[in-house]
């Protein structure tokens, strides 16, 4: 029963676009609710598909390097 609600819609609002403006605006109110629809459903996929990783290499990195650093500014002063 969907299909054929579908269809009939599809084509009222066929009609709707060669008779005037009113169908136009309905037809792209539908194409971007649509589009819209679609981006969202694609962020949640996506959210739900790659976990977050707790683990950050470059953070690490960074910190072992302001360690290292600072050893070094250390042993400069003393020797």
């Amino acid at each position: 029963m969907k299909l054929v609600g579908c269809i009939l819609v599809a084509g009222v609002l066929g009609i709707l676009a060669f008779i005037g403006p009113i169908g136009w605006y309905a037809l792209t109110a539908i194409i971007v609710g649509v589009i819209f629809r679609s981006f969202w459903l694609l962020k949640e996929i996506h959210q739900h598909a790659v976990p977050v990783d707790p683990y950050d290499g470059v953070k690490d990195a960074y910190e072992r390097y302001i360690l290292e650093r600072e050893e070094r500014e250390k042993q400069e002063q003393n020797g």
